[in-house]
């Protein structure tokens, strides 16, 4: 039908996607340059009038070329688009809002909800792992722990997590917030990015976007899996006869008898106990997602439900979450929309229970294995050793079928938001959003008797609940405008976020009956509580400019005002710039086709961190002193720390040099980073002479701590005919220095045998490994006496050590440590740098591919130029007491045995063989495909005909995690995290017998209705 040029008129159409000719709901329609404009209904329809024929329409859509169509005199238009296999056009989240990729200028890695469920991960940290250049995250490996994030490598001896923020609310929790509701992650590395968080983004940022609902007909997914977990490696320990030589061995050399046991086992003569059997187990894990998803042009909605569980690959250990989400919008008029996020959540965890100080694997492996799990006779029912085995191990299985430790949480994680566009390019945004969680921690002891050592005369309760509350209230200004080629966007917000911790201990014993576990009734009841507020205040602004996509730029400066800083410093200051050139978009390079993209980017700013601890610039009153008073001893109480007013934000300055290369359509993309960060006023306790009369070291802003790095990104995609396939791979280099600690006090890290393990010192990085040097084995009595050692006899007059000993003193067979200052004596002087936990390197390696439908994928992940601290050796290789150890020590020095690197085994160690030295020390480098996954997805017309229509995608398929480790690290697994109650900056990297990782094998479907 004709319509004249100059009149307006109505035009109707539909939109379809090229490929699939299926039709597109929610596609934008404009009339270019005017705001005129609609969208596709459910059925991809629209109805719109255009002001004459010489009209031009804009369509777009995410995921989808833009494309422009000129009416004509025609009144109806069928338009297709095409999908968009660059990724220039793809939105990106970031601080407050959201950008085209083509005009970012920071350093941001996007990860998609596509490669987020790749992975059976419990929670969205782990999901990142590899996946983004200059991010290490570490696995604790049992089941609901938290990993260790670190983004860029350590700024600060304190507090190096980095800020969490789930639709746009700072938030904790990660292990409550179920991935399969995660539509994207971005990590924010840069100043450029980071900044616009101020005080709490020093250590980067992590964005989180839920799913929202879309225009369309309802969807229903469905999304499941279970599989099946083993321990990947075990250690060779000693069997029984083996134990009971290497017992006599140990014993005999330091003058004593073996245990009466060893003389007669009698009724243990046939027993064989393998410990790692007993406590080593296939686990389940699964995960059941539902969700149901769609919308009209008025109402858009995404809800879902989840359910996952994990048994650990260890006896007494698992978590299980149980999710909802609701994610829901609503159109008021064509100005002003509403909406809302929530997510709720639970949670409940069987932790490993730590006795003694001891871990489970360390229990494991230095347990008897003449020694049966159980007996009947014994009040609990398990066996552990009684004086006559000479050994003290406690019986791990026991411990995990008594014991119980168990942590229970809720959360409650939303926004409700209010959108009003109040002129063309001007929108008011209003969030109030809160992070609610909840819990009870509760652990019991029985009374048992199970051998001499392990007596609990009395049941032991103690119930820990903590309460967590943290309101967020935002006003958003922003601003959109272009002008011919000139485009801004400029931002201005004011929030406020409150933040309040309350805990209630209790405990007590109960002399009468294990049946009982709660608090009533109780003998010897001790409680107490806490209760900690902190209070943020933020004014922010932040201007995006691009010229035309090619001349870009962007500022902010946020202020921060927290009342965990001094009164003279309780307000900083964080500014942001950087700028950027996609040189692709200029004339000269406009020939080269093969260049899709090419762009330079620079940016610098500064950022803070507040995670410094609560009321610390405060003096502290400690009430546990005494004295005397007219005869008698009364309570008092005194400052005992002073107070720091001037304490101030610790500040990390950022720069930031990249660029990003796109080839042939983007099929090729290959990301480039320099960066260098600088953290100043580094938070540390200051020593003050002891005459003053304080216990405690005031803090103040003394520290100062280099990050300088590399990142490399690399992409090739093929989208085209049969087989298609996709390879991405990153690398990240950082070096990490501590340059100056100004008058702070020098800092020793976790303890192990009274020698500290970590050391932090300026031209070092922050908490290396520190102790002795091994340089061989001494080969005789006499080489011993005249080598610089500590343990031997003084000599007299003639030069001779009276009283020499080998059974007490350093002798042949036991280590020689290097005299590292020179003065002939090996002490605490001689200790040195032994390596560190921060690897050269890390890298991540993903492949994909299709082929009509059948699917694969396949991802590597590996760190290299780490080295481990590998104190479960201590317990295994050590020799220091009898208890269990590893075929390692089959090959211990004697006097027929002395081509070897492992020392004499001798009880009490005279000479300290097992102390924290570079024996201990390991290359922790390691290569894992962490996930291998294979898939068909059943053929549309298959569908059609057997359920009538009902279900459109139906993708079954089976995957296996830690597959494969490469890697020449000893222990049970490289991968390490910081042991239970142990600093995560200090202590990292240090194995104390940690949880390992899990292979895992499973098969799930994914339906769509």
């Amino acid at each position: 039908m004709a319509q004249a040029n100059n009149q307006p008129f109505t035009v109707s159409g539909t939109v379809i996607d090229t490929d699939t000719k299926e039709t597109l709901p929610g596609v934008n329609i404009r009339v270019k340059g005017t705001s005129t404009g609609t969208a596709t209904d459910l059925d991809g329809n629209f109805t719109l009038t255009v002001p004459s024929s010489n009209a031009v329409l804009q369509f777009s859509f995410i995921g989808y070329s833009p494309r422009e169509v000129t009416v004509g005199n025609s009144t109806s238009l069928n338009v297709s688009l095409n999908p968009d296999l660059s990724s220039l056009s793809e939105v990106v989240v970031v601080g407050y809002g959201t950008q085209e990729r083509a005009t970012v200028t920071s350093a941001i890695t996007s990860i998609s909800s596509e490669t987020i469920r790749e992975l059976p991960v419990p929670n969205l940290a782990s999901a990142i792992q590899g996946r983004a250049a200059g991010v290490q995250v570490t696995n604790p490996g049992s089941p609901g722990g938290n990993p260790v994030v670190r983004i860029r490598g350590v700024g600060t001896v304190g507090n190096n997590d980095p800020l969490y923020v789930i639709d746009g609310v700072p938030a904790g929790g990660l292990n409550l917030i179920n991935p399969a509701d995660i539509e994207s992650i971005e990590v924010l590395k840069d100043a450029s990015a980071a900044a616009i968080y101020g005080s709490r983004a020093a250590n980067g940022v992590i964005l989180v976007t839920t799913k929202k609902g879309r225009v369309g007909k309802p969807v229903v997914t469905v999304d499941s899996y279970v599989g099946t977990q083993s321990a990947w490696r075990q250690l060779d320990l000693l069997r029984r006869d083996q134990y009971l030589d290497f017992g006599r061995d140990l014993l005999t050399n330091a003058g004593s008898s073996p245990p009466q046991r060893f003389g007669n086992l009698g009724e243990l003569a046939n027993v064989e106990t393998d410990w790692q059997n007993e406590m080593f187990r296939s686990a389940i894990i699964q995960d059941h997602n539902v969700g149901v998803s769609g919308g009209s042009e008025n109402v858009i909605y995404n809800i879902s439900a989840g359910y996952f569980g994990q048994e650990g690959i260890m006896l007494g250990t698992d978590f299980e979450r149980f999710s909802f989400r609701s994610n829901t919008e609503i159109k008021i008029s064509n100005r002003v929309t509403v909406g809302q996020t929530l997510t709720i959540g639970y949670s409940n965890r069987n932790n490993e229970p730590m006795t003694g100080g001891r871990t489970q694997m360390e229990h494991m492996v230095k347990s008897i294995p003449y020694l049966p799990v159980r007996d009947e006779s014994r009040l609990g029912g398990f066996r552990t050793p009684d004086n006559v085995d000479g050994s003290d191990p406690e019986n791990p299985v026991q411990q995990v079928t008594l014991r119980t430790n168990n942590t229970q949480e809720y959360k409650i994680l939303g926004t409700a938001y209010l959108n009003v566009d109040i002129l063309e390019g001007l929108r008011y945004r209003f969030l109030v959003g809160t992070d609610l969680a909840m819990g009870t921690t509760n652990e019991y002891t029985p009374r048992y008797r199970s051998g001499d050592f392990h007596i609990q005369p009395f049941a032991v309760i103690n119930q820990n609940r903590f309460n967590f509350f943290s309101p967020l209230i935002s006003n958003q200004l922003s601003y959109s405008k272009s002008i011919n080629n000139h485009n801004f966007d400029v931002l201005g917000v004011v929030e406020q976020q409150t933040f309040l911790s309350t805990t209630l201990a209790g405990g007590g014993q109960n002399f009468l009956t294990n049946e009982i576990r709660e608090l009533q009734g109780v003998q010897n009841q001790t409680s107490n509580s806490s209760r900690v507020e902190y209070a943020l205040i933020s004014y922010l602004a932040r201007v995006n400019y691009d010229y035309n996509q090619k001349y870009l730029f962007s500022a902010s400066v946020r202020r921060d005002g927290g009342s965990r800083f001094g009164p003279n410093n309780k307000w900083g200051t964080f500014p942001s710039v950087s700028a950027g050139w996609r040189i692709s978009e200029e004339p000269f390079l406009q020939s080269v086709t093969a260049i899709s993209d090419l762009k330079l980017r620079a940016s610098y700013g500064e950022t803070g961190n507040d995670q410094i601890g609560n009321y610390v610039y405060q003096a502290t009153i400690n009430s546990n002193f005494f004295y005397p008073f007219s005869g008698s001893l009364e309570p008092g109480s005194t400052i005992s720390t002073l107070a720091n007013t001037d304490l101030r934000w610790e500040t990390t300055i950022m720069k930031n040099i990249g660029f990003d290369l796109g080839l042939f359509n983007d099929n090729f993309n290959l990301s480039f980073e320099w960066f260098d960060n600088r953290t100043e006023g580094m938070i540390l306790g200051v020593p003050v002479p002891p005459s003053l009369g304080y216990d405690g070291a005031p803090v103040a802003n003394v520290g100062t701590v280099s990050n300088r790095g590399v990142e490399l990104a690399l992409g090739y995609r093929k989208y085209t005919g049969d087989f298609q396939f996709a390879i991405d791979g990153n690398i990240g280099l950082v070096k990490n220095e501590l340059l100056s600690l100004g008058t702070g006090n020098t800092i020793f890290g976790p303890e192990f045998q009274g020698d500290p393990l970590t050391f932090t010192q300026a031209g070092r990085p922050i908490g290396y490994f520190y102790g002795w040097n091994v340089e061989g084995i001494f080969q005789s009595n006499e080489e011993a006496l005249t080598a610089p050692v500590q343990n031997l006899p003084e000599l007299n007059d003639d030069g001779i050590r009276e009283g020499y000993d080998p059974t007490t003193h350093t002798a042949a067979g036991d280590l020689r440590f290097t005299d590292v200052n020179g003065d002939g004596v090996i002490n605490a002087s001689d200790r040195t740098y032994l390596g560190h936990y921060l690897p050269d390197f890390t890298y991540g390696l993903n492949l994909s591919a299709n082929y009509r439908n059948f699917d694969l994928s396949m991802f590597w992940q590996g760190v290299q130029g780490n080295e481990i601290f590998n104190l479960l050796r201590f317990h295994t290789e050590g020799m220091t007491r009898l208890f269990n150890a590893s075929d390692v020590v089959l090959d211990r020095w004697t006097p027929g045995n002395t081509n070897t690197e492992v020392p004499r085994a001798i009880n009490g160690d005279p000479n300290r063989n097992a102390r924290a030295s570079s024996r201990w020390i390991e290359d922790g480098s390691y290569l894992r495909l962490k996930n291998m996954s294979i898939g068909y997805t059943l053929p549309t017309n298959v569908l059609q005909r057997a359920s009538n229509g009902s279900i459109s995608n139906v993708r079954i398929y089976v995957s296996g995690q830690n597959l494969l480790t490469f890697t020449n690290y000893t222990g049970y697994d490289p991968e390490i995290a910081a042991g239970q109650d142990i600093d995560t900056t200090l202590g990292l990297g240090i194995d104390f017998g940690q949880y390992p990782a899990a292979r895992t094998f499973i098969g799930g479907i994914q339906v769509t209705f």
